[in-house]
C-alpha cells in the first residue's frame, strides 16, 4: 500500500515533535523492558500479558495511545496520506489503482507535480465509478463491491479521499514533489 508526504511539511513537523515522540517511545519501551523482566521477553505485548495482570495490559496500551498521538501530531492530513490494506481502495471507486500512479512516479520515490495534478484532477472530476471488469471479478470473488459496502466502509473512504484531495491540494499550492513509498 502506498505512503505520500509532502516533506517540507513533514520535516518541520518531525522536528517540533521529536522531543515528544521520543520521551513518549522510552516511556514506552522502559514500561516493556520491566514488563519483559517480570513476565518474559514476549509479555511486551499487552494480549500476551497473563490475565491477571490486565492492569500492565492496559498501562502498555495507554503508553501506546501516547505514542500514536504523538505521531498523529506529525502525521497530518495536509503532509501525509497512507491507505492501510483493505477490501477496496479510495482510487478503486475512481476506477484507478495504486499501480497506475506507481507508474507515473520517477525511479527516486517521487510523484512529479504533474503526477500530483493529474491525480488530484482525477479525485476532484470524477464520481464514484462501476468497477473495471478486472476490479469487477476480484470484488465478486471477495463477496464484495460498492453496493455491498457497509455504512462505515463508505465513509472510511469518503475520508480517505477527502484526505487524500488535501494532501495533492497543498503540493499544489507549495508546487512541491510528493515523496512516494509503494509496498504491495
Amino acid at each position: 500500500m502506498p505512503t505520500l508526504r509532502i516533506m517540507s511539511i513533514y520535516k518541520e513537523r518531525k522536528r517540533t515533535f521529536a522531543a515528544e515522540l521520543a520521551q513518549t517511545s522510552a516511556e514506552r519501551e522502559q514500561f516493556k523492558t520491566t514488563l519483559a523482566v517480570r513476565f518474559g521477553k514476549e509479555a511486551s505485548e499487552p494480549r500476551k500479558l497473563p490475565e491477571e495482570d490486565s492492569i500492565a495490559a492496559k498501562k502498555l496500551q495507554t503508553l501506546d495511545r501516547k505514542v500514536m498521538a504523538v505521531r498523529k501530531k506529525i502525521r497530518t492530513p495536509d503532509c501525509w496520506f497512507r491507505e492501510s490494506p483493505g477490501p477496496i481502495s479510495v482510487l478503486d471507486l475512481v476506477g484507478l489503482s495504486w499501480r497506475m500512479v506507481n507508474e507515473k512516479c520517477s525511479a527516486d520515490g517521487r510523484l512529479p507535480i504533474s503526477g500530483v495534478l493529474w491525480l488530484l484532477n482525477v479525485l476532484r472530476t470524477t464520481d464514484q465509478v462501476m468497477p473495471t471488469e478486472e476490479h469487477a471479478r476480484e470484488w465478486v470473488a471477495r463477496g464484495l463491491g460498492p453496493w455491498h459496502l457497509s455504512e462505515k466502509w463508505r465513509q472510511l473512504l469518503r475520508r480517505r479521499r477527502l484526505r487524500l484531495a488535501l494532501l495533492l491540494h497543498t503540493a499544489v499550492m507549495l508546487e512541491e514533489d510528493v515523496r512516494w513509498r509503494f509496498r504491495l
